[in-house]
C-alpha cells in the first residue's frame, strides 16, 4: 500500500510548488542536503531559525505566510 502524503506546511508547499522550486532548490538555499530538506518538510526535524529567515527572505513574505495555520487562509466573505 502506498504511503499517505501528509503536508505539514501547506503554505510553504504551495509557495514551493507555485514557483517550481524543488528540494534541491531548498537544499542549496539553506546549505543542507536534500534529505535534510525532506525531513524538515515532513516535520521530522524542525526548521532552524536561520533557515526560516532565509525562506522568508527568499519568498519575500512573513512567517505567517509560510508557516501559519491553515484556517487563517480562508477567504473573507463580504457582508452585504
Amino acid at each position: 500500500m502506498a504511503k499517505q502524503l501528509i503536508v505539514v506546511f501547506p503554505r510553504l508547499e504551495a509557495k514551493r510548488a507555485f514557483n517550481g522550486h524543488t528540494t534541491s532548490t531548498f537544499a542549496e538555499l539553506l546549505g543542507i542536503s536534500e534529505d535534510s530538506v525532506r525531513r524538515r518538510l515532513r516535520g521530522e526535524v524542525e526548521f532552524e531559525l536561520p533557515e526560516i529567515l532565509k525562506l522568508m527572505s527568499f519568498y519575500n513574505c512573513t512567517f505567517e505566510e509560510l508557516f501559519g495555520r491553515e484556517e487563517i487562509m480562508r477567504p473573507m466573505v463580504a457582508m452585504g
